[in-house]
C-alpha cells in the first residue's frame, strides 16, 4: 500500500490538497466563541401565590409540585424555596439524560399537579433557558430616575429591534419596572360614604373590560363592529361607584384617585455613579460572537439617534472584547509553539527536512477542523488550546518515519525508493499503534458527563481527528518527499552524508555514547538499573500531600465582582445607600476604568462560572473593571475588604474575583436534613461558629437567614362569626395595605398594563394604619379591624428550602488563602464529631463535592484509557508483559507531572487530571516504537542484548526530538499562557521529560529482565519436555 501511494504519489498529493483546502476553509468559517456552549441542565419551576407566608406556600404549592416532579426518572436532585409569596422549585437531571425530553415530561407532571393548587396560585411557570451568559451588556444612564423612566417607549423599541438581529436568543432590560394602573381610595371617604372596597373594584372592572364584538354580516359585506377603547388612565376617575342616598354619582375621583405608575420598585441600576437601565443581549446557541458583535454595533448606531442629548449608552461588558484578547494570545502563542517545534526539528533534521516534517501540522490541523461543524464544535479557548497541545504530538510521526528512512539510507545504504518505502513499512505498525493508544487516552473524554464534560469536549475531538490526520501524512507525504528529495541531491544517494541539523554531530555523540556506554552498564545489571528509575518515580508520589489541590484556578480577566449583602429585613433603600456609597467610593480608586452597580439582585450573568451574589432586596452586586498594567488583583481584594468593614459594618461587602472554567458551586458547601425549622436553625448556627473559626474562610452564611420583622394579627375567631366576617374578607382587606389586589389589565394602546387597588396610606405608623382599616361583612356593613383582630409584632422564617423533598437548611463559605479541599479536610471531621438529633443528618456539597464526582468520573476513564492502551499493545506484540512495561512509562510520567506541579506549586486540579491522561497517550508512543524496534532484531536472530542497545542507538534521536517537539509546542502555554491551562502545560512538561529520560533507561532494563526469565523459564521446560518446547517442536 505505502509503495503504491509512493508511486503514486501525484494523486495523493492532490488528495491532500483538496483536502487541506477545504479543511482551511472550514476553519475560517466555525462560530468564535469565548468558551464552549454548555447546555445547562437544570429548570426551575416558579409558583406564584401572592401574600402567603413561607409555611403556606411550603404546604400548599411547594410540596404538591415536588412529589408530582419526583415521579420523574434521572433526575438528579430536586431542590426548592419556599418565600413569601414564591415557590421556586429547581430540577437537575443526571449527565446522562437528553434534558430537553425530560423538560416536556416536566411540564405535563406541572400540569397534573396545577388542579391540587390553591385557587388564588398563579400559573407555575417553567424555565429550561438557564444557559444565558450574555454577550453584550450596555447601559443606558441618566441624571435622574425620573430621565430614565421616561425612556420607557425607547427602551421597549430598542428591545424589540435588536431581537430581531440574526442569532439573538432574547433581549434582557434590568432597571426599568414595569408600569402600573394605580387605583387608590382613601379609607376615611369609603367609610364616609358607605362603599366597600369591593364596589370600587367591581365598578373599575366593569368599566374597563370590554367583550369583543365580533363581525356584522349583510348581504353586500361584513362589518366589523368595535367599540373605541380608552387609553387615558385619567378617565377611570370619571367612573361612577355608586350613587348618594339622594341620587348624585359617586364618581372614583371623589373617593380616591387613578394614575399611571409603575409596579413597586425592587431592582436598581447604576453605571459610574448615574441611575442606568441594563440591556444584556443573550446569543443563540453555537452563535458567532465577532459577527454577532458586528451587527450588534450596526443596529446601535442607528438606534442611538433616538436617544435624547441628556441621556447616554456605555459598553458595561462584551464578550468580543474577551474573544478578540483571548484569540490574540492563543494564537500568539500558537505561533511561538509552531517555530519552537521547527527549532527543535532542525536541531536533528535539515532544513528541508524539517519544513516537510512540520508540514504535518497545518495538515493535520486542516483535516482534523474539517469535522468540527458537524460535531458542533466552535472555535473556543478549549478547542485553541487543544490544537496547541497538539501541535508538539502532531510532527512524532513524521520524525519516526523520516528518521527511519534517514537510517536505512545512510546506514543500510538502501535506495531512495526502497528506503522510503521499507522505512516507513517498518514502523507502520508501531506507529498505528502509538497513535490508536495516543486517541484512547483522549477519547474517552468524550463520554465526561456534566458541565465539565461539555466544557472539554473540543479536547478529545481535535486531538483524535488531528492525530489520525498525521498519521496518514506520515505514511504517506513523508515517504513520498524523502524518495523525490533524495533523487534530486546534488552529492547523490552514495558516499558520506553529514549528520542532519543543527545539533546533528552532538545528537551522533549521544547516540554514540548512549548506545556505546551507558547502556552496556545498564545491561550488566538490568534490574538493579530498571528498579532505581522506578523507586525514583515512586518517591515522587509522596509529593501529592504537599501539593494544593484545587479543581479550577481564579480568572485573570480584567474585572472582577463585589457583593454586598445588607442585613435581613433591610429595605430597598437601605441596599441602595449601601451600594451606591460602595460605588462611589470604588470609582475614586486609583486603576479603575468603570463600576456598574446593582441593588436588589445580582448582576445580569456576563461570565462563566458562578457569579451570582443572591436575590431579593437585601443583595446588590458591582461589575469593576480596572487597568491590570496599573494595578494587580491581589493588592485590591484584601485592603478593600477590610475598607469595607469599616464603611458599612452593618453589611457583608466582599471583593471577589472571576473564577475560570464551568460552574462548580461555592468552595465550602454543607447540608442539613431534618424536618424542624428550629431545630435546623439552632444546628446551622453551629456549624456556622464552626467554620468561621476556621483559618481562611469567610462569608460563611445559611439559606435561612435572620428572621425578618413581621405584624401577625390575632383574630378574634367568635366575634368574626358574631360580625359575617370571613377569612378571604379580611385578608383581601389586610393586602389592599401591602401589595394591592390586581382589578384588571389596562390598553395603552401599546401594551397590557396590571391595574392595581390599594388603600391610600402615608408614611403612617403601621399601628394608625390598620386603626383606619374596616372590612365589609356579608350584610355590606363596614366592621373596624380592630374589633376583629390584634395587632402585634413579632419575627417569621423568610423562606423554607428544600432539597429531595426534605426540609434542609445550607451553610456556605468562600475561602481566602487556602483551597477548599484543605478547609474541608478539617471541616469534615468537626462535622463528624456533632452529635445530631435522631432523624437529622449532613452531606457535603458545593466545589470538594462537585471535585470528588469528577476526579471518580476521570479516574473511571483512566482505568479505561489503560485498557484500552494495554489491549492495542499486546493485541501488536501478541504478550501480557510488553503492555505492562510500556505502561510503565505512564506510572514514571505521572511522576514526573507531580514533581514539576510540587517544584512550581501548581494545584492538583480538573487541568491536571487532564494532564495525566493526555501524558497517557503520549508517553507511551516511545515505548512501543522503542520495544518494536527490539522485537524485529530478535526476530531476525541478533542477540537479546545487541538488539537492545541496537534499538536504543537507532530510536534515542527520535525519542528526544519528539519529546522536545511536544515540551516546545507547550512552553508558551506554561510560561504566559491563560491560567486555566498553565497546570495542563506543567503537568504535560513535566511529566514528559521525567518519563523521557528514565524510559531510556527502565525500558531496555526490564525488557531484558523479563525476556531473560521468559528464556530461562523456556529453556527449563525444553529440558523436560524437547519434544513440545525444543528448537525442533518450535520450527514444527
Amino acid at each position: 500500500m505505502i509503495e503504491y501511494i509512493v508511486r503514486k504519489r501525484k494523486i495523493t498529493l492532490l488528495f491532500f490538497t483538496m483536502v487541506v483546502l477545504v479543511g482551511f476553509m472550514s476553519f475560517f468559517q466555525l462560530p468564535k466563541q469565548e468558551s464552549p456552549d454548555i447546555i445547562v441542565n437544570m429548570a426551575i419551576v416558579t409558583t406564584i401565590y401572592p401574600g402567603a407566608s413561607p409555611e403556606k406556600v411550603e404546604q400548599t404549592v411547594t410540596k404538591k409540585l415536588e412529589e408530582k416532579i419526583n415521579e420523574l426518572q434521572g433526575l438528579n436532585y430536586i431542590s426548592s424555596t419556599s418565600s413569601l409569596g414564591v415557590s421556586s422549585i429547581m430540577v437537575e437531571t443526571k449527565g446522562d439524560v437528553d434534558p430537553k425530553q425530560k423538560w416536556d415530561e416536566l411540564r405535563k407532571k406541572v400540569k397534573d399537579a396545577e388542579a391540587d393548587l390553591p385557587a388564588d396560585a398563579k400559573q407555575p411557570i417553567i424555565n429550561d433557558d438557564l444557559n444565558r451568559t450574555f454577550v453584550q451588556s450596555f447601559a443606558v444612564t441618566a441624571d435622574t430616575k425620573e430621565e430614565l423612566y421616561s425612556l420607557r417607549t425607547m427602551i421597549k423599541s430598542w428591545k424589540d429591534q435588536l431581537r430581531t438581529l440574526p442569532n439573538v436568543a432574547d433581549v434582557l432590560v434590568e432597571g426599568l419596572p414595569k408600569q402600573e394602573v394605580h387605583i387608590e381610595v382613601d379609607t376615611q371617604k369609603l367609610s364616609q360614604y358607605g362603599i366597600t372596597w369591593g364596589q370600587v373594584m367591581m365598578a373599575v372592572k366593569k368599566e374597563n373590560e370590554k367583550i369583543p364584538l365580533g363581525d356584522l354580516t349583510t348581504d353586500k359585506r361584513t362589518y366589523q363592529l368595535k367599540l373605541a377603547e380608552n387609553e387615558d388612565v385619567e378617565e377611570l376617575n370619571k367612573v361612577i361607584i355608586s350613587r348618594s342616598k339622594d341620587g348624585f354619582p359617586i364618581y372614583l375621583k371623589d373617593i380616591g384617585s387613578v394614575k399611571m405608575a409603575t409596579e413597586t420598585v425592587a431592582f436598581n441600576s447604576y453605571f459610574n455613579g448615574k441611575p442606568a437601565i441594563t440591556l444584556s443581549v443573550n446569543a443563540e446557541t453555537g452563535s458567532d460572537v465577532p459577527s454577532l458583535q458586528k451587527r450588534l454595533d450596526e443596529m446601535m448606531l442607528t438606534l442611538d439617534k433616538s436617544l435624547p442629548v441628556w441621556a447616554e449608552r456605555h459598553s458595561i461588558y462584551s464578550q468580543n472584547e474577551r474573544v478578540d484578547d483571548l484569540f490574540s494570545d492563543l494564537t500568539r502563542e500558537m505561533i511561538i509553539a509552531v517555530f519552537a517545534v521547527l527549532l527543535v526539528c532542525t536541531l536533528g533534521l535539515n532544513v528541508i527536512t524539517s519544513f516537510v516534517v512540520a508540514l504535518a501540522i497545518p495538515i493535520s490541523l486542516a483535516v482534523g477542523l474539517l469535522f468540527l461543524p458537524s460535531l458542533g464544535i466552535s472555535l473556543n479557548m478549549i478547542s485553541i488550546v487543544s490544537l496547541i497541545i497538539v501541535l508538539g504530538i502532531l510532527v512524532d510521526d513524521a520524525v519516526v518515519v523520516n528518521d527511519n528512512i534517514e537510517r536505512r539510507l545512510s546506514v543500510l545504504g538502501e535506495k531512495p525508493l526502497r528506503a522510503a518505502v521499507n522505512g516507513a513499512k517498518e514502523v507502520s505498525i508501531s506507529i498505528i499503534t502509538a497513535t490508536l493508544a495516543t486517541i484512547a487516552s483522549f477519547a474517552p473524554l468524550m463520554f465526561l458527563n456534566g458541565n465539565v464534560g461539555q466544557f472539554i469536549r473540543p479536547v478529545p475531538a481535535i486531538i483524535s481527528l488531528t492525530m489520525l490526520a498525521s498519521m496518514i501524512m506520515s505514511l504517506t507525504i513523508i515517504p513520498i518527499f524523502r524518495q523525490w528529495y533524495e533523487m534530486r541531491r546534488k552529492a547523490g544517494v552514495e558516499g558520506y552524508r553529514k549528520p542532519a541539523g543543527l545539533l546533528g554531530k552532538q545528537l551522533t555523540q549521544l547516540t554514540h555514547w548512549y548506545a556505546g556506554r551507558l547502556m552496556p552498564r545498564i545491561l550488566k545489571r538490568p534490574l538493579l538499573a530498571g528498579m532505581v528509575g522506578v523507586m525514583i518515580g515512586t518517591a515522587a508520589y509522596g509529593l501529592i500531600p504537599l501539593t494544593p489541590v484545587e479543581l479550577f484556578p481564579v480568572d485573570d480577566r480584567p474585572q472582577f465582582l463585589v457583593d454586598v449583602r445588607v442585613p435581613v429585613g433591610s429595605s430597598l433603600e437601605e441596599t441602595d445607600r449601601v451600594v451606591t456609597g460602595v460605588s462611589d467610593w470604588i470609582r475614586k480608586q486609583p486603576a479603575i476604568e468603570t463600576v456598574a452597580a446593582y441593588s436588589g439582585g445580582s448582576a445580569p450573568k456576563m461570565f462563566g462560572g458562578d457569579t451570582a451574589a443572591g436575590s431579593g432586596i437585601t443583595a446588590g452586586q458591582l461589575v469593576i473593571r480596572y487597568n491590570k498594567k496599573e494595578t494587580k488583583i491581589e493588592n485590591i481584594i484584601e485592603p478593600w475588604t477590610e475598607e469595607f468593614k469599616k464603611m458599612y459594618p452593618e453589611a457583608t461587602i466582599i471583593p471577589k474575583q472571576l473564577e475560570a472554567g464551568p460552574p462548580v458551586g461555592k468552595p465550602v458547601v454543607i447540608r442539613i436534613y431534618g424536618d424542624d425549622i428550629e431545630t435546623l436553625r439552632s444546628l446551622s448556627a453551629q456549624v456556622k461558629d464552626k467554620v468561621a473559626s476556621l483559618a481562611g474562610t469567610s462569608d460563611v452564611q445559611d439559606d435561612f437567614g435572620v428572621q425578618r420583622h413581621t405584624l401577625e394579627f390575632v383574630v378574634n375567631k367568635e366575634l368574626m362569626e358574631q360580625k359575617l366576617v370571613n377569612y378571604t374578607d379580611l385578608s383581601q382587606t389586610l393586602r389592599l395595605v401591602s401589595e394591592g389586589i390586581t382589578v384588571s389589565e389596562f390598553d395603552t394602546g401599546s401594551d397590557l398594563v396590571d391595574m392595581k387597588l390599594f388603600l391610600q396610606k402615608a408614611d403612617e405608623e403601621p399601628s394608625i394604619l390598620f386603626q383606619r382599616l374596616s372590612i365589609a361583612n356579608a350584610r355590606g356593613e363596614l366592621i373596624p379591624l380592630s374589633q376583629l383582630a390584634e395587632m402585634k409584632p413579632t419575627f417569621s422564617t423568610q423562606k423554607i428550602p428544600h432539597r429531595n423533598l426534605s426540609r434542609t437548611v445550607t451553610i456556605s463559605s468562600d475561602v481566602k488563602g487556602r483551597t477548599a479541599t484543605e478547609v474541608m479536610a478539617e471541616i469534615t471531621p468537626m462535622l463528624s464529631g456533632m452529635s445530631l438529633p435522631e432523624g437529622y443528618r449532613f452531606e457535603i456539597g458545593g466545589e470538594t463535592s462537585e471535585q470528588t464526582d469528577i476526579f471518580i468520573d476521570m479516574g473511571k476513564l483512566s482505568i479505561l484509557v489503560v485498557f484500552l492502551i494495554l489491549i492495542l499493545i499486546a493485541m501488536q506484540f501478541y504478550s501480557l508483559t510488553i503492555p505492562v512495561l510500556v505502561m510503565s512509562t505512564v506510572y514514571l510520567a505521572v511522576a514526573g507531572s507531580l514533581i514539576g506541579l510540587f517544584v512550581t506549586q501548581t494545584p492538583l486540579g480538573f487541568m491536571t487530571m487532564m494532564g495525566v491522561i493526555s501524558l497517557s497517550g503520549i508517553v507511551v508512543r516511545n515505548g512501543i516504537v522503542f520495544i518494536e524496534f527490539i522485537e524485529e532484531a530478535r526476530h531476525e536472530g541478533v542477540e537479546l542484548k545487541q538488539a537492545v542497545i541496537h534499538a536504543g542507538e537507532a530510536r534515542l534521536r527520535p525519542i528526544l526530538l519528539t519529546s522536545l517537539t511536544a515540551v516546545a509546542g507547550l512552553m508558551p502555554l506554561a510560561i504566559s499562557g491563560d491560567v486555566l491551562f498553565k497546570p495542563l502545560a506543567v503537568t504535560i512538561i513535566s511529566g514528559l521529560l521525567f518519563s523521557t529520560l528514565l524510559t531510556l533507561i527502565v525500558v531496555p532494563a526490564f525488557y531484558t529482565v523479563l525476556t531473560q526469565r521468559k528464556i530461562k523459564k523456556l529453556a527449563k521446560k525444553a529440558a523436560k519436555r524437547p519434544d513440545l518446547y525444543g528448537p525442533e517442536a518450535q520450527m514444527e
